[in-house]
């Protein structure tokens, strides 16, 4: 049952990620693919949250927490984007889609690298036991 606190800091940060989502967007920075870049960075950190819950909350293969990483973090994309399209200045657009889900992907291949680390290793042994 504590294992589902792993899951806490993703929550809370989709939630801002849905909250910011929800403003209205005043001016816009002119550079292109700035947005896309933005959406990579605050998705692959959505990524690495999502990959703590799953890697440390669940007791399965590595493939079907990464799996679950994936499919998890895609569909949140999307669904932050679908939302984005009922928001007045603000709109739905399929690139934004593409550059959350290369994020998860990003943030899923940067929590596996950090976990194999000797620091990495010792600081998930003492979340391991947090979960217990």
């Amino acid at each position: 049952m504590r294992k589902i606190l792993f899951f806490i800091p993703a929550i809370l940060y989709y939630l801002l990620i849905f909250i910011l989502s929800s403003l209205q967007v005043k001016g816009q920075v002119s550079l292109p693919f700035f947005d896309k870049g933005l959406h990579l960075v605050e998705f692959a950190l959505l990524g690495f949250l999502l990959s703590l819950g799953f890697f440390l909350g669940l007791g399965s293969s590595v493939r079907v927490k990464s799996g679950l990483t994936l499919v998890s973090g895609i569909l949140l994309g999307c669904l932050d984007e679908l939302h984005q399209y009922f928001v007045p200045e603000r709109s739905f657009e399929v690139l934004d889609m593409v550059a959350d889900s290369i994020g998860i992907f990003l943030g899923l291949i940067a929590f596996y690298y950090l976990s194999r680390t000797h620091r990495g290793k010792v600081i998930r042994k003492r979340l391991e036991k947090i979960g217990e």
